[in-house]
C-alpha cells in the first residue's frame, strides 16, 4: 500500500437525505449497501480525518464463541491515537482504493482487515447486523460503521499484529464490567443491540 492512503467515503449531506440516522446502532437493511456502492468516492484519509461533511466508511467486525465475545484491547502502537487504551468490541478498518475487489470493496475491505488483524481456526460467513453512527465524538463524526459478527468455530486465535492490540475472551454477562473503558462504538453496540442480552 502506498504512503498516501485513499480512503472510502460517502458524502454526510447524502447520507442524511437518504437515511435518519439515530446515534447508535441503527438496524437498517442491505439496501445501505446499494447505497453505498452507488454513492462512495475515495479521498485522502488525513483530508477526511479533519471533515465532517464526510463519513469514512468502516465495517466493524464482532466475533463470538457460544455465549463469549472476543475483547480486543487497543495499545499505543495502534494508528488511532483518540482510541489507545481502550476495549473494543469489533475489529474495523478504512477501506482503502489498492487491491480491492471494484464489484464489492466494501466485503473485500473487511476481509482483508480481518487478515490483518487475527487468524482464527475456523469462522462463519460475517453477518451484517446495522450501522454505527454517532455525531457527538471527534472520532464518529467523521466515521460511518457497518456491524458485522463472526461466530468462531472454536476459542483459538492469534493476533498478528499483537504489538496493537491484545484479546481475550469475555463471558456476555460480564461484558458491562468493561463499559466505562470501551470505545464509544462499543459502548453503543451494547446498548441498543438486542443480540447481547444485556
Amino acid at each position: 500500500m502506498s504512503l498516501v492512503e485513499n480512503v472510502m467515503v460517502v458524502s454526510a449531506e447524502t447520507l442524511r437525505g437518504a437515511y435518519e440516522l439515530s446515534r447508535g446502532l441503527n438496524m437498517i437493511g442491505d439496501d445501505m449497501f446499494e447505497f453505498l456502492l452507488n454513492n462512495h468516492s475515495f479521498m485522502l484519509r488525513e483530508d477526511a480525518e479533519r471533515d465532517p461533511s464526510f463519513k469514512q466508511i468502516i465495517p466493524y467486525v464482532t466475533v463470538r464463541h457460544g455465549d463469549m465475545w472476543l475483547m480486543f484491547h487497543r495499545k499505543a502502537a495502534q494508528t488511532e491515537v483518540r482510541l489507545h487504551n481502550m476495549y473494543s468490541l469489533g475489529l474495523g478498518g478504512h477501506i482503502n482504493d489498492e487491491g480491492q475487489d471494484a464489484d464489492n470493496p466494501i466485503m473485500s475491505g473487511l476481509y482483508k482487515e480481518l487478515g490483518e488483524e487475527i487468524a482464527l481456526t475456523g469462522h462463519s460467513v460475517p453477518r451484517y447486523i446495522g450501522v454505527i453512527n454517532d455525531d457527538e465524538t471527534e472520532v464518529g463524526r467523521v466515521h460511518l460503521g457497518l456491524m458485522f459478527e463472526l461466530h468462531a468455530a472454536s476459542v483459538g486465535f492469534t493476533l498478528p499484529e499483537a504489538h496493537k492490540m491484545s484479546a481475550q475472551w469475555v463471558a456476555e454477562k460480564d461484558l458491562r464490567g468493561y463499559y466505562p473503558q470501551m470505545e464509544t462504538w462499543s459502548q453503543l453496540i451494547l446498548d441498543a443491540w438486542p443480540g447481547a442480552c444485556l
